[in-house]
Parts: C-alpha cells; structure tokens; sequence
C-alpha cells in the first residue's frame, strides 16, 4: 500500500471535514438570523395595513434588520429599502428609482411570475429561492420571505417581504457535496479495501473490502470486526486497539492474516488511522486494507529459491565467485578448499591475484570485450595459483549479471579444476599415439604372415599337382583321395588367411561412401556366385538405396547371400531376399530354407573362426560373420537373426537410411 495513497484519502478527508465545519458555522449563523427574522415577520403579518406599516417604521423595526427588507407596490417599484438591501442590490431609491422585476434572472423569469401570483392569490409566501441581479456584480442567490399589505377596506396596496441572501451558504453546501463526491469516488475506486469503523463497529466500507472479505455492506454492518481475526492474534490486535485508545499512537501500520466469509485464510497490509472529533476526542478508525496474499506468496517462492540457490552455492563441488570489478565479493566452500585460502582470505584478494601470470593478458581481454557488452557469456581455460604456490589448471565459465539499464552488475564465475582431466587427456593422446603405432606394426606383421603362410601353401599345392600327374598311374584310390583332402586343407588355409586380412582392414579401410543401390549390388552378387540348379534366389521387390562404402555392403551381402545357398539341403532350395521400413531405418532380410541354427548358436557364431560345420566341402572358414557384423556395426546398425532347426533361417540387417 503506498504512502501517496493513504495521504490523498487523509487529505480528502480534512478537505471534508473543514468544508463541514464552515458550512455549519454559516448555517448556524443563519440559523440564528431566521429565528430572528421570522419573529419580526411575525410581528409584520399581524399589522399588515399601512397605518400598521407607518408605525413600524416610525419605531425603526425595519432598518435594525440584518437581512435585507424591501416595499414596493403591485407594480413592482421599490417604495422602501432598509441599509441591508441598499447593501444587497446595490440600489438607494432616495437617488434612483427601481423595479423589482428588473433585478429577476432571465433564466428564473417564469418562475418568479408564478410565485408573484401565489403571492396575490394567498397574500404570503415563504421560502422563496431564486437568483437576482445587484447594481455592481454578478447574480446572488436569496431567499425571501413576503407577504401583501392592505388598507383599510382589505385591499392589497402593496408587498413586502425579508431577502436573506445564501450565496455563501450555497457555495457551503455546494462545496461539501463536491467533497463528499471526491470522497466517494476515491473510497468506492480504490483498490484497497477501505472500512470506517465508531466503537468497533462497521458504519462504512467500500466495495474493494467488500470483494476481499466476500460479505455485503449490509452483512459487514452487524459483524464485530475481531471475527476476522484468528485466535492466536486477538491478544496483537487487543495491544494495538490499547495503544490507539490511549492516544499512544493515532496511526499505526502492521500485516496481518484475517479469515474471509468463505474461511480463506489471507494476509493484509493494514494501515489504521484515529479521526477526532472538534473536542479532540478519538470518534471513528479509518482502516485502509492491502491484500497481500499473492504478493507474500511470491516473497516467500523468492525466499525459498534464495535458500535453495544458498544450498546448492555452498554445497556445490565447483568453486563459484561472486565478482564485482574483479574482487572476490562471495565464494563458495568449493572454492576455499581448492585454493587453499580461506573465505577472509579470498575476499581480500582480486582474480589478478590468483591468476597465473602467463593468462593474465587473456583474461584482462576477455573482461574488456565483456564490459564493451561484446559478451555475456565466456568459458575459458585458465591457471589459478593456490595458497601453497602450486599452479591448477580450471576452466572458468563467466556470465554476466546486468541491472535494468543494461550496466554490468556482477560477475559470476564458475571454476572446475580440469587437472586431472588434463592428465588423462594426455594419457589417452599417449596411449592412442601408441595405439596407432601398435596397429600400424600389426598391420605391417599381418602382410609379412600372409605372404609367408601362403609361399609354402602355393608350394604345397603345386607338390600335389606335380605328384597328381606323375603318379596317377601307380597310385590307389586311396592316394588320390589324401591327396585331394591335401588340395582342399590348403584351399581352405589360404582362404581362412585372406579372411583374417580383409577382416584386419574392415576398420582401417577408408571410405569411399556414396548412394549405393542395394538391387544392383545383388545383382552382381548372383553373377558371381555359384548356384547350384535345384537352388532359387528371388528378390521380392525393389529395395532401396543406402548411402554407403559399395565394397563393404557387397562384402556384407555376399556373405549372407553366399551362406545361405551352401547350406541348403533341400531338393528345391529357396533364398528369398526383402527389406521394410523401420522408420529411421531399413530392415534387408535373407531368407533360406536351409538346416536352420540352434537357438544357443545364434550369437556364437558372429564370432571369429566360429563356424557350425567341420565338412570341408563348405569352405567355411568361421570369418564370413564376423566380416558382416563388424561393417554392420561400423555404420550404427543391427544384424539378428531367426531359425528354426530343419526348416530355415531369416538374417535381418538394420541399417540407417
């Protein structure tokens, strides 16, 4: 509630009350007048004839008046005036001549005519108000009072009457009323509720009070105010009337939770003020009610996110500084413990203190461009000295907290000491550095294996090709069978060592992605591949595209492909190739129905030189799968699979699209 508020309603007030106490001294003043008056004009009515007339005059009745007496005759020429109405109209008929009716407002014309005739008619009329024009100035406002004189026969001569002018007293009650309208407007436009209590009762209240509490004006009128109050603050409330009825205190201005209709519970700012009567004694209490509620709902959100944002400042493991122009205003324990200082210590010292001398010229630029309004938020590395001397390296995160203007306020700088992380980063460089070496020399070793495993395999084989043709003749059945076991044993070497290299260089290989269409590259699959006639390979439909290295997807797909037909033992055997959408991804699947895997061998023999069949006719070298699964892998997709023993088997490859 604001001070501006409560001054303009006591000001209104006063105005009121001063308006009210000079129009009761006029009014008071008149009052006595017309007392006075009416018993001359008594006195008057009973010795209307002019013989009566004559000897009023002659005793000075009429010229004693205050208020202004005026004769004239049914024309309306004035005939006698006393000082009062000299004084009032301006006019001395013993210089000038007047006629009552020119002194009548133009406006009002009408209805002076109508009261001339009742005055003829009855003979008297009273509490005649209208406006008449004087000599000198503007209109005035009288109020006459007049009746008819008669001769001796009763017949009417002439007219006389008393005119009291009320100009003043007008303006009085002119001004009271707008006063009273100020007042009013005021009270029922406020915001605040507003209640005018006498001996603790409710006389007046305004609609704002009214909302707030939820009861009518009537309701509120036959309520004792304490009702509102809890019981634990009737003995607060009981103290503060003492003091006011004591005179301790005329105003007095607390918070306080009252009870609304509904039983709500909601707190107001009250502000109270004594209103004295004229002798000085306290007559009314002016209650001026602010609700708070929301607003100390609000105080208390932002109390308790202050007591939140104090938790997680002091408990936080990073250090965080409070910064105003480079001094340390506030830290945190995090901070203390990891520079070795303490709190006192810190907060005498600047961040040019404890900043490592080699960063000083990064971080004095980095304020510049932040005092320029350039940034707002900075996150730079940096070297703190600690109290010991030793030297952390922290990556400090600068925001910047500005006031309503746009000035910089404070700085709020959140330090993690990134040592440790340093020194792992380093290891881990080290180590890769070592890693890349090692592969390199693994790489070199696995090239220099090849071409000495396969030089005696090519040297063997061409032994048994010699041996073939030079003993065929002399040799048994049996000989020639070892020998051909020898052919495929080396077949089967070489190949498990070509497996061994391509799956060495899946990973070193580089990239030569592109859209790579999954339909040609079957294609050229199936015209490389032996199929044997009692074997189909169909592709259901078109399949899409990926964006891949062509080598590898053909690597990968003529594995799946290659299996499938080798290990069919049916006298029809049936490939089926077909993909779906998977959202992000597209599913190809391989379908054959052929002797199916075991449940328990489903991961197993993704592994390398895994294979489930020891008959060298299929040439299995154990490699094929772990080729497919690690491409697969390589480009963030899936490869699982279903079988079912005797009946088939279904490869799934998920694969971004």
């Amino acid at each position: 509630m604001t001070d501006q508020r409560i001054a303009l309603l006591e000001r209104a007030l006063k105005r009121e009350k001063s308006a009210r106490k000079e129009a009761e001294k006029i009014l008071e003043e008149k009052s006595l007048e017309l007392y006075e008056l009416n018993q001359k004009l008594k006195i008057a009515n009973n010795t209307s004839s002019s013989a009566s007339q004559e000897h009023l005059k002659a005793n000075g009745v009429y010229s004693s008046l205050a208020d202004a007496y005026l004769k004239m005759d049914l024309a309306g020429n004035a005939l006698e005036m006393n000082d009062a109405a000299i004084e009032l109209f301006g006019y001395n008929i013993q210089n000038e001549s007047l006629n009552i009716v020119n002194l009548i407002y133009r406006d009002d014309f009408t209805y002076a005519m109508n009261s001339y005739k009742e005055l003829v008619k009855n003979g008297a009329f009273t509490d005649y108000v209208a406006r008449v024009y004087t000599k000198e100035g503007p209109y005035k406002l009288v109020h006459i009072n007049a009746n008819l004189i008669y001769n001796d026969k009763q017949e009417a001569i002439a007219a006389e009457g008393i005119i009291r002018d009320i100009t003043e007293e007008q303006r009085a009650r002119v001004l009271i009323e707008e006063q009273r309208a100020e007042l009013s407007t005021i009270v029922n436009s406020s915001p605040f509720g507003i209640v005018l209590t006498e001996n603790g009762i409710i006389i007046k209240s305004n609609k704002a009070f009214q909302d707030m509490m939820g009861f009518s004006a009537n309701e509120l009128q036959h309520i004792d105010p304490m009702e509102f109050i809890l019981p634990k603050d009737v003995n607060k409330i009981q103290e503060i009337q003492n003091q006011m009825n004591s005179g301790e205190k005329n105003r007095i201005d607390f918070t306080q939770d009252i009870k609304t209709k509904k039983g709500q519970l909601i707190k107001v700012r009250v502000n109270i003020t004594t209103i004295f009567d004229d002798l000085g004694k306290p007559k009314y209490r002016l209650s001026i009610l602010e609700n708070i509620t929301e607003e100390a709902r609000r105080s208390e959100l932002i109390e308790e996110q202050r007591e939140q944002l104090e938790i997680i400042f002091e408990n936080s493991p990073l250090g965080i500084v409070l910064s105003d122009n480079g001094s340390l205003t506030k830290v945190n324990s995090a901070l203390v413990s990891l520079l070795g200082y303490s709190q006192e210590e810190l907060q005498a010292l600047s961040f040019e203190d404890i900043t490592h001398q080699d960063d000083l010229f990064a971080s004095k630029d980095v304020m510049q461009k932040i005092q320029n309004g350039e940034q707002d938020t900075v996150i730079l590395k940096k070297r703190y000295i600690k109290k010991d001397g030793t030297v952390i390296s922290a990556k400090s995160s600068l925001s910047v907290v500005r006031d309503h203007s746009g000035r910089v306020k404070y700085h709020l700088v959140i330090i993690e000491d990134i040592s440790e992380q340093e020194k792992a980063e380093q290891q881990k460089e080290n180590l890769l550095r070592r890693l890349e070496k090692s592969n390199h020399e693994l790489q070199e070793y696995a090239h220099v294996v090849s071409h000495d495993l396969k030089s005696p395999l090519r040297s063997i084989s061409a032994l048994v090709s010699w041996i073939k043709e030079d003993c065929s003749d002399i040799m048994h059945d049996s000989g020639h069978e070892n020998l051909n076991l020898i052919e495929m044993t080396v077949e089967k070497m070489e190949n498990l060592i070509n497996g061994i290299l391509t799956y060495s260089a899946i990973e070193r290989a580089e990239d030569d992605e592109k859209v790579v269409s999954i339909d040609e590259t079957i294609d050229n699959i199936l015209a490389l591949l032996y199929i044997p006639d009692h074997i189909k390979v169909k592709v259901n439909k078109p399949l899409p595209s990926i964006y891949a290295d062509a080598t590898r997807i053909q690597q990968l797909f003529q594995n799946l492909i290659g299996n499938a037909i080798n290990y069919i033992d049916k006298e029809v055997g049936l490939v089926e190739i077909d993909y779906k959408d998977a959202g992000k991804y597209w599913v190809y699947s391989i379908k054959d129905n052929g002797v199916g895997i075991a449940e328990e061998y489903h991961e197993k023999i993704f592994g390398i030189f895994q294979s489930l069949t020891t008959d060298p006719k299929k040439g299995s070298t154990g490699i094929g799968l772990s080729i497919v699964k690690k491409i697969v892998e390589q480009y963030d997709g899936e490869i699982y699979l279903e079988s079912e023993e005797g009946i088939g088997t279904t490869f799934f490859i998920k694969l971004k699209k």
